[in-house]
């Protein structure tokens, strides 16, 4: 769980961040240590290559077309298809592999959610995924939207009913080979995902919590950092790649993705602690 005063400083340089392998599951470091200042990116060839993930983006079920092996294994193993809720009745379609179904949810910022069907292989959970989003729901929801619609202030069970009613619309629409994977909705909330996997998030009975839990107007106001030079305040949630912090009455919510490769002078301090300006080198 993270909490506590968090200071970051981007320094002006940038490398590779390695990749995820998909065999030992876990995240390596690129063995070159690739300078990416000067690019967009945040992962060199190398590094994107070895992920197997890069001729799968946008793939919608129909025709595999990577070269990877790893990437053919994943896929073969079992996945889910999830439904999540955001911040002004905006609905996204999405798949996770069964082994980090959890995960997946923390990674996308989505603190409500149901998973809606089980697929034996990626290859189909991506049809199904496909197949909701010709109904017209999202299959992305962009940091732009998270950002701009942080706060949620509706009450769980509003959610939920929210969640069954999209579900039962998707149940009575959808067709094909697609309608026998559905299965009973299993219900997520932020609080249950944390505990099931690590924490992750500071937990509230209500998100509107995260803003002192007064419920007045003006608490809901924050500022929106997309593009961070300098992070510093007390810590009040991480939410997928958002963190909410608060500063001197005020709150910011920080895009953190976009510190991805760069090096960073970082300090953190427990509530209380004193300040006393010093710093650690580390790098995100």
């Amino acid at each position: 769980m993270l909490y506590g005063n968090i200071e970051i400083r981007k320094i002006a340089e940038k490398r590779c961040k390695g990749y995820y392998d998909l065999e030992k599951k876990e995240i390596v470091p690129c063995r070159t240590y690739t300078d990416m200042t000067s690019s967009q990116y945040c992962q060199c060839r190398e590094c994107q290559t070895k992920s197997g993930f890069d001729l799968c983006l946008g793939c919608n079920g129909s025709i595999c077309r990577t070269n990877s092996d790893a990437a053919r294994k994943f896929c073969n193993e079992e996945h889910y298809v999830y439904l999540a809720y955001f911040a002004n009745d905006k609905f996204k379609v999405g798949t996770a592999a069964s082994y980090r179904k959890y995960e997946r949810l923390l990674e996308q910022g989505a603190l409500y959610s149901i998973f809606l069907a089980q697929a034996p292989n990626g290859r189909i959970a991506r049809q199904i995924e496909s197949s909701i989003s010709d109904l017209g729901i999202a299959s992305r929801v962009n940091s732009t939207y998270k950002m701009n619609n942080f706060v949620i202030d509706k009450e769980q069970e509003e959610i939920d009913r929210m969640l069954l009613k999209k579900y039962e619309y998707i149940l009575s629409q959808i067709g094909g080979t697609s309608k026998k994977f559905l299965i009973r909705p299993q219900y997520n909330n932020f609080t249950n995902i944390s505990e099931k996997v690590r924490k992750s998030l500071i937990e509230e009975s209500i998100q509107l919590d995260l803003f002192g839990g007064l419920g007045e107007p003006e608490h809901k106001a924050y500022e929106k950092i997309a593009k961070p030079e300098i992070v510093f305040g007390e810590i009040k949630a991480v939410v997928g790649s958002l963190m909410l912090i608060q500063n001197n009455g005020i709150y910011s919510v920080v895009n953190m993705k976009n510190l991805e490769g760069w090096l960073v002078d970082f300090r953190k301090k427990e509530i209380g602690e004193k300040v006393d300006g010093s710093f650690n080198k580390s790098e995100r």
